[in-house]
């Protein structure tokens, strides 16, 4: 998400009214570079249009979906609804709503079937400090103690331990839009998921909103890119060791960039994709580089076929290792329906089929027990208002 620069207290959610949201899933298996393509049909659609919402994978073939804003109106277009959808029958079934209204909210998957939520935007555009648990066997929200710092829009949220005896014990939460609706922030926090506390860690060495971040193969947190506080977009990306606490900078991307594309390769390396220049009125990006952590340097690769934003969470590491990008932003308050499927063999990018409609804002998730398919659901459509639609894509060779 991009922010909005005439107010403290709302950002490009609020830029879309007065014009008119995870990184990929990894699959383990090897890659196998056939040359593939992606079509994509319309599956069966929420019961509520919503984008910038939570996506997560639940037992049982399952995935809940949290909050959002409809872009309806300018009353209070955020909301708390939750609905899960089912592989098995493609239904969508609504669920408890959430405790508090979330857009651009983050969202963990945490052991035994639960989904943490952390932060947002409330109904009034307010930045949350209040995050809350689903507990997908008793269909309940319960809140957990408040974080530090509220946060919202694309900040981290990565699972750093697992307890010995199963349990989730750490999630690591840094950056984003501070509760002045503006300011990028450097704090990080640990959630403890059995003593419901948040404990402050080291900060990051730079303020970061609108940034991406991956957990790399040795266990650290890379963060990289993201919009500063004056709105100037960053090059620069830091490493966060959970043993020591503490973040420490690494090479810096050869173009700075916000709202971006990023997924973790199977051999460990980092794709970078697209993105915004700042402002919401600056050009999008169509280039690409992979992070290489043995080095900590990038290198360049090949181009997207269309220069894109606000995809982040909707990009895949698909279960042959194409990486699909989705819909998007190719310029303000411009969604796209077209799709980028990346090549790592080749480094080449190439067009496949559209989505059924343009989306921004959007989430995806590769799909439960159907291999080479995944979804992608909502979005804000090209009218900047918020669609239920949904679609499954399924990878074939050409």
């Amino acid at each position: 998400m991009e922010k909005s620069h005439e107010t403290k207290t709302r950002t490009r959610i609020a830029g879309f009214l007065v014009a008119g949201v995870a990184a990929g899933a990894l699959a383990l298996a090897a890659p196998a570079w056939a040359q593939a393509t992606v079509n994509f049909s319309q599956a069966t659609p929420m019961n509520k249009a919503r984008a910038f919402f939570t996506a997560n994978d639940i037992p049982d073939g399952k995935i809940l979906v949290a909050g959002g804003y409809d872009g309806s109106c300018q009353c209070a277009p955020n909301f708390a609804d939750s609905e899960i959808y089912d592989w098995q029958t493609g239904v969508w079934t609504p669920t408890t709503a959430m405790n508090s209204a979330r857009a651009a909210a983050v969202s963990v998957t945490l052991r035994g079937g639960r989904v943490l939520v952390i932060g947002g935007f409330d109904e009034n555009f307010n930045v949350l400090d209040s995050a809350e648990i689903y507990d997908s066997h008793h269909a309940t929200w319960t809140l957990t103690a408040p974080m530090n710092d509220a946060r919202a829009e694309d900040f981290t949220a990565i699972v750093i331990s697992n307890g010995d005896d199963g349990s989730d014990t750490r999630v690591l939460v840094a950056g984003g839009t501070g509760s002045d609706g503006v300011s990028s922030l450097n704090s990080a926090e640990i959630y403890d998921v059995n003593t419901n506390t948040w404990t402050p860690t080291g900060s990051m060495n730079v303020g970061r909103g609108e940034f991406a971040s991956i957990k790399l193969q040795d266990g650290g947190v890379l963060a990289v890119g993201g919009i500063a506080s004056d709105g100037t977009p960053i090059a620069s990306a830091e490493i966060y060791n959970p043993a020591r606490g503490v973040w420490t900078l690494t090479g810096s991307m050869r173009t700075a960039r916000n709202d971006l594309q990023a997924v973790r390769l199977l051999d460990g390396r980092v794709l970078v994709a697209g993105g915004g220049t700042g402002s919401e009125d600056n050009p999008r990006l169509s280039s690409a580089e992979i992070f290489i952590p043995s080095q900590g340097r990038w290198k360049a690769t090949g181009d997207m076929t269309t220069p894109r934003s606000e995809a982040e969470h909707a990009t895949l590491y698909l279960p042959d290792g194409h990486v699909l990008v989705p819909g998007g932003l190719t310029q303000p308050h411009t969604a796209t329906a077209s799709t980028d499927l990346y090549n790592n063999e080749n480094h080449t990018w190439s067009a496949v089929a559209p989505l059924s409609e343009p989306r921004s804002g959007h989430s995806a998730l590769v799909a439960y027990g159907k291999p080479g398919f995944a979804i992608v659901i909502g979005g804000l459509d090209q009218g900047d208002a918020a669609t239920a639609s949904v679609d499954l894509g399924q990878l074939v060779d050409r």
